[in-house]
């Protein structure tokens, strides 16, 4: 007769190696690839549509105009330089990006868009003008003309064009 402390220690044993699971029950998966290093989420978030918006980020430091093949933001504080100013910019280099006919630069303006909207795009939303997408995060905008595949992201550390 086996006492009652070896079954309930067999017991446990098979509880513990999962010796005890049905036959049918599937393995658990794996562990995403993905996990702990924040990587980029596959399907973003649907982009609210618009004809035509003005808009700011959370921080305030960014300002943005966008319209159904263009966009332009600026950028209030960054610690970041521009290239050397083009020969053929006249006015303020460097302020800020912009997608024009598809193609990402940094701007050459005259006038600023800082304090010229009251609509925040929220940290994790996104609005969408024709093929032009802009997207809120609390690492930096970032607009793309999803018909050429050029855009940029712009931020106070730092720009990338793309």
């Amino acid at each position: 007769m086996v006492p009652i402390r070896g079954i309930l220690v067999l017991a446990l044993l098979g509880v513990l190696c999962g010796c005890s699971a049905p036959a049918s029950a599937p393995p658990a998966p794996p562990p995403s690839a993905k996990v702990g290093f924040g990587g980029p989420d596959p399907s973003p978030p649907p982009a609210a549509p618009v004809d035509e918006a003005m808009f700011r980020t959370p921080s305030k430091n960014i300002a943005c105009a966008l319209t159904p093949s263009n966009v332009r933001c600026d950028i209030v504080t960054k610690s970041w330089r521009p290239p050397d100013k083009p020969a053929d910019c006249d006015l303020d280099w460097g302020n800020g990006l912009a997608i024009s006919d598809g193609e990402a630069t940094l701007t050459c303006a005259g006038d600023t868009l800082i304090g010229t909207s009251e609509t925040t795009l929220a940290y994790g939303d996104a609005l969408r003008s024709g093929s032009v997408r802009c997207d809120s995060a609390d690492t930096g905008l970032t607009c793309k003309d999803e018909k050429t595949g050029h855009g940029f992201t712009l931020a106070s550390a730092a720009y990338r064009v793309f």
